[in-house]
């Protein structure tokens, strides 16, 4: 992030002139699909929906406010569970048609009269796939599994009962995929198949349902540009609502100490000198370790902790302060499932993996 800071008014410029070119909308379509939503340029998102105010943490799943883009129009921030659970719909429905293209046929080898007796061997097995249903297969098998890590990240301590449903449910859909020979799982007709996995599906759909409750609807990374722009916490209520909890991890406030010291120009050293000053006047509301408060019903946490993990995703790199900066967000919603957990960040680099890792992010007003 060091670097990153110091070069995020030039990326600011390069997205104004982007945004001539549509780069505004190309970034919003990469989005967008990241989330399972079909961006229109002209009319918006094809569901969900912008909201103002707040919503109480009960609902906090199903919660979707509006965020600031690069460009002058609002898009809708996705929460992390409905991105997931869009994902998985989509995998649903391509599921469905992989099936209807299948064909399931006897395979058993025990036969009437014989002298041999085949024990444990599979009566159904799966015909042989044309190319062209492989491919779709393997895509498929693709989506499933990079989409199984960011599902289990919500889940972080699970019962047994809960992670054996969980990887069954996944292993299943895995299986039949890859369909090995002597899979003596595979019913006699498409239609029970279709069955099978709907049921698969439905146990992961109710996983939602286990997701404890959360005194914060919304929490708030904010990243060191953003407070470089503007240290107050508070100038995110218009996108978010009036009642947020920011959280501050170590990277950010240790890349503040650094831009104080050894910003490239006078004029960055003042901000990182402004906006440190701002925070440490923030100790005069209460204890920074549990929460203190901005204004109104804004409150910050000062974070301590490193991200470390091993569920987390195995392209980021926790040396490079952008990577930990995201890694400290994927915590932070393994740590509350049900809250809307949102990247305040104007850096194109953040917004691009965040897009990819499902976490939803706003810019600050002013940073269009």
């Amino acid at each position: 992030m060091k670097p990153v800071v110091v070069e995020s008014s030039w990326l600011r410029k390069q997205g104004r002139s982007l945004q001539k070119f549509g780069g505004a909308h190309l970034l919003l379509s990469f989005s967008a699909v990241a989330h399972g939503y079909a961006y229109l340029p002209r009319s918006g998102f094809m569901h969900g929906h912008a909201t103002e105010g707040h919503l109480p943490a009960s609902s906090a799943h199903t919660r979707t406010v509006t965020g600031m883009s690069r460009s002058s129009s609002r898009r809708p921030v996705v929460p992390y569970i409905d991105g997931l659970m869009s994902e998985l719909e989509s995998i649903a429905a391509d599921y469905d048609a992989l099936l209807d293209a299948s064909e399931i046929r006897n395979v058993d080898p025990n036969r009437p009269g014989s002298r041999f007796v085949f024990v444990g061997s599979a009566e159904w097995g799966w015909t042989p796939s044309s190319p062209q249903l492989t491919g779709q297969a393997m895509e498929l098998l693709g989506r499933a599994r990079d989409l199984r890590p960011r599902f289990e990240l919500l889940f972080p301590h699970p019962t047994p009962a809960v992670a054996k449903k969980h990887k069954a449910a996944f292993h299943h859909l895995e299986k039949w995929l890859t369909r090995p020979q002597g899979d003596t799982s595979v019913p006699s007709t498409i239609e029970r198949a279709k069955a099978k996995v709907s049921d698969s599906f439905a146990a992961l759909r109710a996983a939602r349902d286990m997701l404890p409750s959360d005194e914060w609807a919304t929490r708030v990374v904010v990243d060191t540009n953003v407070l470089l722009d503007n240290p107050d916490l508070a100038q995110l209520t218009p996108a978010l609502g009036g009642r947020y909890l920011v959280h501050l991890p170590p990277v950010v406030l240790r890349e503040l100490d650094d831009q104080k010291r050894a910003g490239r120009t006078p004029e960055l050293r003042e901000a990182a000198k402004r906006a440190d000053r701002r925070l440490k006047g923030l100790r005069d509301n209460g204890d920074v370790r549990t929460g203190a408060r901005v204004a109104g019903d804004v409150f910050v946490i000062f974070e301590h902790v490193e991200p470390r993990g091993e569920d987390l995703p195995s392209w980021l790199d926790l040396g490079v302060p952008d990577d930990r900066l995201i890694a400290s967000a994927l915590l932070l919603q393994s740590a509350h499932p049900s809250s809307m957990v949102v990247v305040a960040t104007s850096d194109l680099n953040v917004q691009t993996k965040l897009a990819a890792t499902g976490l939803p992010f706003i810019e600050p007003p002013g940073a269009a």
